[in-house]
C-alpha cells in the first residue's frame, strides 16, 4: 500500500566506479563496496535517515529532517576524507552527494516522484567530493547549521523549470549576523570539521539493526525486502525472521553491556590529520644499529595502532600506541597519535588514561584541550580532569567548565553565576544542561524558582543563536 510524504532524497554515489571496476578483480570490488557500507551506513541512522535501497555503488536514502540530510552528506565526506589520508590513490573513496526535498509515493520500502527524479539529476552535476542541494533544501534547513553557498541555476534534464543549486562550501562555518549571515573560516584538516562526531551514536536495538543491516545487506537482501520473504512458502518465512530477531536482540544486549564496544567510526575520535611519524631509518652499508631496529619497530607498530582505531578496535590500538612509546618515546609529539589516544578515553579510559600521564606532551595537552570542547562526550569529562590533574586546568573548554558548574553547585548563587557564564560564552552547545537544570514538575518549579527566569532567558538566546537568521 503507497502513501504520500514530504521526504528529503539524498543520492550518493562513488566517483569512477565503472572505470574501477574495468581495471581490478572482481573480488576487490566487492571488498571496496563493502569498506564503502562499513564507513557509510551507519551514519544514515545517526542522522534519522532510512536507506531504500543500494543501486550498485549508489545508495538512495531519506531523511524527514532536510538539515539532518545535508549533515549527514557533511559526515559522509568527513568520514571518507579521515579513510583516505594516508592512503594510495587506487585506495581511496571518494563520493558526491546531491539532496532534494519534495512531496514523494512511499510504495512499500522504495520511493517514487519528482523529488527523486530531480535529486538524481543533481547528482549527476554534483562533483566529486562535493554535496549539491536544492533551492527546497535551503529554503527548509536550518541555516545556522550548514554553511551555503550559491553555485547558479541549472536546467535539468526532464524537469521543466531551471533549478537554483547550492553546495556545502568546505572548511567554511556560518555564522549568523544583523541582516543575514556570512561564511567564516573553520579550523581544522577535515573539510567540514568532523560533523560526523557530533552526532548521538545509536543505542540498543537501533544499533543492533545498523550493524546488522552493514553486515547483510549486500550478501543478504531477503532480511531487509519483506516482499522477497512473502514469495517463500509460509513455514520457510519463519527461519529468517526467528534468525533475525534472535540476533538483533543479542547485539542489542552487547553493545548496552560493554562500554569497550567498537563505537561508530568516528563519534570519540578527534579532529585527527593523518601525520606521518618519522620514517624509518635506511641503512648505509647493510649495517643496523640497535637504535635503528628499536625505531622501526616502533613505528611498525604505530601503524598497527593507527590501523586498529580505524577499525574501530580502541583498546588494541592503544595497547600499539604504548608498545610503540616504550621503544621511542618522542612519538608522544607526533599531533595524529596525540588526538587518537585521546579519542580512546571514550572506549578505552583505563588503559587510554595511565598512557597519557606518562606522555603528557605539548601535543598530547591539546588534544586533552581540545577534547574538551566536545561536550556530550564522557572522553570530554575525563580529558578535563587529566587536565587538571596535568596542571593544565585552564585549558578546559569554559563551557564545559560551566557546565559542570551548573550541574555539581548546590547554591542559588553558584547556578546563576554558572548559567550567566553560559548566557555569555553564547555556545548552544550548553543547551541540554541548561534544560537538564530547570528539571520537571512541581517540585522542581519550587527548587529551581531562585535561577528559574536566568537560565529560560539564557536557553532563548541559545536557541535563538541556533535559528536562520529572519527573512
Amino acid at each position: 500500500m503507497s502513501r504520500t510524504e514530504n521526504l528529503t532524497v539524498m543520492f550518493t554515489d562513488i566517483v569512477n566506479f565503472t572505470e574501477r571496476t574495468s581495471r581490478q578483480s572482481r573480488a576487490d570490488t566487492e571488498a571496496m563496496l563493502r569498506e564503502h557500507d562499513r564507513l557509510l551506513l551507519p551514519l544514515i541512522g545517526r542522522f534519522g535517515g532510512r536507506r531504500v535501497k543500494s543501486i550498485g555503488d549508489a545508495l538512495l536514502v531519506t531523511f524527514r529532517s532536510p538539515t539532518d540530510a545535508v549533515r549527514c552528506g557533511m559526515a559522509m565526506q568527513d568520514t571518507l576524507a579521515e579513510y583516505n589520508a594516508g592512503r594510495p590513490d587506487d585506495a581511496q573513496i571518494h563520493i558526491r552527494v546531491a539532496l532534494n526535498v519534495g512531496e514523494v509515493r512511499v510504495d512499500r520500502r522504495d520511493v517514487f516522484g519528482e523529488a527523486v527524479n530531480v535529486a538524481s539529476r543533481v547528482e549527476q552535476l554534483t562533483p566529486p567530493d562535493q554535496i549539491y542541494f536544492t533551492e527546497a533544501v535551503y529554503l527548509a534547513m536550518n541555516k545556522a547549521e550548514v554553511p551555503s553557498a550559491v553555485v547558479g541555476v541549472q536546467q535539468l534534464r526532464g524537469v521543466p523549470e531551471p533549478v537554483k543549486l547550492f553546495h556545502v562550501p568546505a572548511r567554511k562555518i556560518n555564522r549568523l549576523v544583523p541582516g543575514g549571515e556570512e561564511l567564516a573560516e573553520l579550523p581544522g584538516e577535515l573539510p567540514f570539521g568532523g560533523v560526523h562526531r557530533r552526532a548521538p551514536p545509536p543505542t540498543g536495538l537501533a544499533a543492533a539493526l545498523a550493524v546488522l543491516r552493514t553486515r547483510t545487506a549486500r550478501w543478504s537482501p531477503r532480511f531487509w525486502n519483506h516482499q522477497e520473504l512473502l514469495r517463500l512458502p509460509p513455514r520457510a518465512r519463519l527461519l529468517p525472521l526467528a534468525g533475525l530477531l534472535g540476533a538483533t536482540l543479542a547485539l542489542a544486549w552487547l553493545l548496552n553491556a560493554t562500554e569497550s564496544a567498537s563505537p561508530p567510526r568516528a563519534v570519540a575520535e578527534a579532529d585527527a590529520a593523518p601525520i606521518q611519524a618519522a620514517a624509518p631509518a635506511t641503512d648505509t652499508g647493510g649495517v643496523r644499529s640497535p637504535a635503528d631496529a628499536r625505531r622501526d619497530e616502533a613505528i611498525s607498530l604505530l601503524q598497527r595502532g593507527h590501523r586498529a582505531f580505524e577499525n574501530d578496535q580502541r583498546r588494541e590500538a592503544v595497547e600499539h600506541y604504548a608498545r610503540a612509546l616504550q621503544r621511542l618515546p618522542e612519538l608522544h609529539d607526533d599531533p595524529l597519535l596525540a588526538r587518537r589516544l585521546v579519542a580512546c578515553l571514550s572506549w578505552a579510559s583505563d588503559l587510554a588514561t595511565p598512557l597519557i600521564r606518562a606522555h603528557a606532551s605539548p601535543a598530547v595537552i591539546a588534544a586533552l584541550a581540545a577534547r574538551t570542547a566536545e561536550l556530550g562526550t564522557r572522553g570530554a569529562a575525563r580529558a578535563a580532569e587529566l587536565l587538571r590533574e596535568l596542571g593544565h586546568a585552564e585549558r578546559i573548554a569554559p563551557v564545559l567548565t560551566a557546565t559542570n558548574d551548573l550541574a555539581q553547585s548546590q547554591s542559588c548563587e553558584g547556578k546563576l553565576d554558572a548559567i550567566r557564564r553560559l548566557r555569555q560564552l553564547g555556545d548552544p552547545r550548553a543547551l541540554p544542561a541548561l534544560r537538564e537544570s530547570l528539571g520537571s514538575g512541581l517540585r522542581a518549579w519550587f527548587k529551581t524558582s531562585c535561577y528559574r527566569s536566568e537560565a529560560q532567558a539564557a536557553i532563548k538566546d541559545l536557541e535563538r543563536l541556533q535559528s536562520p537568521a529572519p527573512g
